[in-house]
């Protein structure tokens, strides 16, 4: 099967698009598979990178413009394109899961979803492992698939997470896809929302009769007829409870992990994995950094850092989940969402306080004050001043709760390096007490 991807490349110029941990590697696959071939890299970064001997490079604004020069373009999932390359250069683009997906899709589990891959992702991972199934797990999760490519047999059950911009460009679909949700997130990647939801529905485009569909909240983007009509076998979670919720231990907390859940015990039945061990495996997993992930008690204040939280639904859904919240921290990069829907179930809900960071805080602020709610909301200027200020306003034994509802890049590398603020600075500020 790794032929097949040598096929493909092999006698092509090739030029890699972006170089992150997918494109480094991809260099090494390259290098590895076909040492003669023809190999460039693109990146908007200057390269420096002790591996890049003898390879040209194009870096800059302008990096794109090589782009027509070369037969494939391997491109990483960081890299945007819009409208800034023509239709014949965009034919040209393919990527690790797309040549991926053709070569062992049959063997595939691929899970996306705007809200809840990692975790159903890394779930779906431990319930095999624990089944005794020979099984990887790669993908968004930040391991590229051609990593793993001479750890895979025709026995191994490959379980991808797959975000938007690894799907945008494919063209085959796993054998058993995941579709959680869809909801509003990363339109500065793409030209339309359309085109993002379009991204997220080719998990599914290129399913047979042989395969499966899982999906849950995706009817607000997708139509019920489109779905009916895909030649696959599906399962809607949002209606199905493949195990009985009642026999479910968990430590994950929340609604919206319990379809979570739901779409695991429904790979597992389609897999033929026994009902206890999938039970059991269920009750042991810890759940994941950064995802209603318990910090501590400090001070006699409850806080949960909910990091991954970038889209509204999810911030929503924290909330819900806790039921005690009496703080919430927002904000963050300013991708110009309309923050109604949160911020009015926010002002119906018992949240007492909002601290809002940059560089939604005004634009959230202004959204709070049309109807002249301002009580209890407060503009910070950074984390660390948020937590302070959660300190002194939290009501004792009641829940503060980092869950922006905005990407980190404004003033983060990423939502774990925010998360990570969040939790030093809970420990920093605060007094630790045992719940």
């Amino acid at each position: 099967m790794k032929q097949q991807i040598v096929d493909a490349l092999k006698g092509k110029k090739i030029l890699i698009l972006g170089f992150g941990r997918e494109g480094k590697s991809t260099l090494e696959f390259i290098k590895h598979e076909l040492p003669e071939a023809e190999v460039a890299i693109a990146d908007q970064k200057p390269i420096e990178d002790d591996t890049v001997v003898n390879i040209t490079t194009y870096t800059g604004d302008n990096y794109l413009e090589c782009c027509k020069n070369y037969d494939i373009i391997m491109k990483a999932p960081g890299v945007i394109v819009k409208d800034l390359l023509d239709d014949a250069t965009k034919a040209k683009i393919t990527s690790q899961t797309d040549l991926f997906m053709q070569a062992f899709g049959a063997q595939t589990i691929g899970i996306t979803g705007t809200k809840g891959k990692s975790t159903t992702s890394t779930l779906t991972h431990h319930v095999l492992t624990a089944a005794g199934k020979e099984t990887l797990l790669v993908g968004n999760i930040g391991k590229p698939c051609f990593d793993v490519l001479d750890q895979i047999t025709p026995q191994t059950i490959v379980v991808y997470e797959l975000s938007a911009h690894q799907l945008e460009f494919i063209k085959a679909s796993p054998h058993i896809a995941v579709l959680l949700n869809l909801y509003e997130e990363h339109f500065d990647h793409y030209l339309t929302p359309e085109h993002y939801y379009a991204a997220k529905k080719n998990i599914y485009r290129f399913q047979t009769a042989n395969d499966l569909l899982i999906f849950g909240d995706i009817f607000q983007h997708a139509t019920r007829e489109e779905i009916a009509a895909l030649p696959c076998s599906k399962i809607d979670i949002a209606k199905t409870e493949i195990v009985p919720r009642s026999e479910i231990r968990t430590k994950l907390i929340g609604d919206h992990n319990r379809l979570n859940i739901q779409v695991v015990a429904a790979i597992a039945y389609a897999l033929r994995i026994d009902g206890e061990v999938f039970k059991q495996a269920v009750a042991e997993f810890e759940g994941l950094p950064h995802r209603l992930e318990y910090v501590g008690t400090y001070s006699h204040i409850k806080f949960y850092n909910d990091s991954i939280a970038t889209a509204q639904e999810a911030t929503i859904n924290a909330i819900k989940a806790l039921g005690d919240v009496d703080t919430i921290i927002l904000g963050g990069m300013d991708r110009g969402l309309d923050y109604h829907p949160l911020i009015t179930f926010i002002r119906h809900s018992n949240v007492r306080n909002v601290l809002l960071l940059p560089d939604t805080d005004k634009r959230m602020q202004a959204i709070f004050s049309e109807d002249k709610y301002l009580q209890g909301i407060f503009r910070v200027a950074n984390m660390r001043e948020a937590v302070a200020k959660a300190y002194e306003v939290t009501t004792p034994s009641k829940s503060c709760l980092l869950s922006p509802a905005a990407a980190s890049y404004n003033t983060y590398k990423n939502f774990e390096e925010r998360g990570n603020d969040f939790k030093d600075l809970v420990k920093k500020l605060g007094v630790a007490n045992e719940l």
